[in-house]
């Protein structure tokens, strides 16, 4: 009978992984924040100091705690005959080189000396198990075919920015209207703006989610894909300015530094939704911004909607979308497969526009609770590390005012990856009801193996609500070259009511691996 349903897919990592950093206080004139200690101690000596790897030489980022203070340095630095790298005045912050810092104290002016970091693009995998990498499946299609078409609005009317390396000139934006700020000097369309470009075309354009809604462009990223703490912070600032509703950050850094930790700030006061990557590198942490508190962190998932092996986990993601093999626009009016949390990232961000256009009386936070209130559970039962709050389902949003549809799922198959081999584990069995009408009387079957089915009876389920079974089941020894075979089914009592009887089974292994 397990033969039958097949073996879908194999189980994803489900280790607990680390939280978002908490921060609140903000005011919309000037972030009150609480301080935090910077990951690398400062000592008064800075200009000696040996420089983390992540680090910019040669320069500094100064903050004042009042604008008198800020200003009398700034003078005193203009009458010395000196001018800073740069400046945000909103902050009371200065990006002054090491050379200049060494002609004037800026402690004599309550000025305190920080480093700054550079910023990266989410980079490709490259240290992670090829076998596992080979399983995933790509989705091969653009953004607007994958959530199935138009959605809600075209997003008109909505001002989305995009933090990144820059845009190239593309036939998909013919009708976008695009605004541009460029921050590296290096050109907005220049060299090294595929990154960018492919964010932007998910978001808008002739194959995005929301594809007229407008663009501001700020390039942050050279054509390395490599940028500065500091002007991400400015971009921040100036995307808020200019009146943006929604920020795409599909970049990130290890650091949590406070002038991001400002500019962050500054735009949650303003009612700006910032929406972030959580990074392709495999770790239990989140890079920033995504880990603080007030930014939506966005995992990536191939085309079965699988977690991607190479993202990394926190329970503090917010969203899983789609990020595998994703067609996009490229340099030079090409298409490119884009790949890794970087694409998934603006699939939310272009969502929240598409959902924000609909309806102008709907208040940006107001659209992030509608998302997350269908979405898809997976993994674990409710969130977990690997998928954070749950999947994107476009379909669930645009029914969501359809009444009576039944649409009941089997959501997830979960074992714990750190189950000894050779123990007796429970394997917990996910259900949900993902229609518009209350469910009663499911049934539910599990497979464990070449044994018999164990039944359950599912109970009445609200919209949206899930609830799990457990079977226990006896993990393989270490040495065994057999896998843990499970698979289940779930079936409304009147089975021709389920729209969507493809998502009422679901097959796993499990195989205990030497490291």
């Amino acid at each position: 009978m397990l033969g039958l349903w097949g073996i879908l897919l194999s189980i994803s990592d489900q280790t607990p992984r680390a939280e978002k950093v908490l921060r609140s206080g903000a005011k919309a004139d000037k972030p009150d924040v609480e301080l935090v200690e910077e990951a690398t101690a400062e000592t008064d000596d800075l200009l000696t100091q040996s420089l983390p790897p992540d680090a910019i030489p040669g320069e500094r980022t100064l903050h004042f705690s009042s604008q008198e203070d800020y200003s009398r340095f700034l003078k005193a630095l203009s009458e010395a005959g000196l001018s800073p790298l740069d400046s945000i005045d909103l902050l009371l912050a200065a990006r002054v080189s090491d050379d200049a810092l060494s002609q004037l104290d800026p402690t004599r002016y309550g000025g305190q000396k920080h480093l700054t970091y550079r910023i990266e693009q989410p980079l490709p995998p490259v240290e992670l198990d090829s076998e596992l990498l080979g399983q995933l499946r790509a989705f091969n299609a653009t953004a607007r075919a994958v959530v199935g078409g138009d959605f809600e609005s075209d997003g008109a009317g909505v001002l989305v920015a995009v933090l990144d390396s820059g845009l190239a000139k593309h036939p998909y934006f013919d009708d976008v209207i695009i605004n541009s700020l460029d921050l590296t000097n290096k050109g907005i369309s220049g060299a090294g703006s595929e990154h960018g470009t492919g964010v932007a075309s998910i978001i808008a354009g002739k194959e995005g989610v929301a594809p007229l809604a407008e663009l501001l462009v700020i390039r942050v990223l050279d054509d390395q894909g490599v940028g500065s703490s500091f002007d991400l912070a400015a971009g921040i600032i100036h995307a808020v300015d200019q009146g943006a509703q929604l920020i795409n950050l599909s970049l990130g850094l290890d650091q949590d530094i406070q002038i991001l930790r400002e500019a962050v700030l500054y735009a949650q006061a303003q009612g700006v939704v910032l929406v972030a990557a959580a990074g392709n590198d495999g770790y239990n942490r989140l890079p920033y911004p995504a880990a603080y508190d007030q930014v939506l962190a966005v995992t990536a998932t191939d085309a079965r909607y699988r977690q991607a092996v190479f993202p990394n986990q926190s329970k503090a993601i917010d969203f899983a979308a789609p990020g595998v093999g994703v067609l996009a626009a490229g340099d030079d009016e090409s298409t490119q497969s884009f790949s890794g949390t970087s694409a998934a990232t603006p699939f939310v961000t272009g969502t929240l526009a598409a959902l924000l256009s609909a309806d102008p009386t709907l208040g940006s936070q107001q659209a992030v609770e509608l998302m997350k209130r269908y979405l898809d559970d997976a993994g674990a039962a409710g969130v977990d590390s690997v998928y954070g709050g749950g999947l994107l389902n476009w379909d669930r949003l645009r029914e969501r005012t359809t009444k009576d549809i039944v649409d009941i799922a089997l959501a997830d198959i979960f074992l714990q990856t750190n189950a000894q081999p050779g123990t007796t584990m429970p394997v917990e069995v996910t259900v949900q009801n993902r229609g518009t009408f209350w469910t009663s009387a499911a049934e539910l079957s599990v497979l464990v193996g070449d044994s018999a089915p164990q039944e359950f009876v599912v109970g009445t389920l609200a919209p949206g609500q899930t609830t799990t079974r457990k079977v226990y089941v006896q993990v393989p020894s270490l040495y065994s070259d057999e896998a843990l075979q499970i698979a289940a089914r779930v079936l409304t009592e009147d089975k021709t009511d389920d729209i969507r009887p493809d998502n009422n089974m679901k097959a796993v292994f499990f195989r205990p691996k030497l490291q």
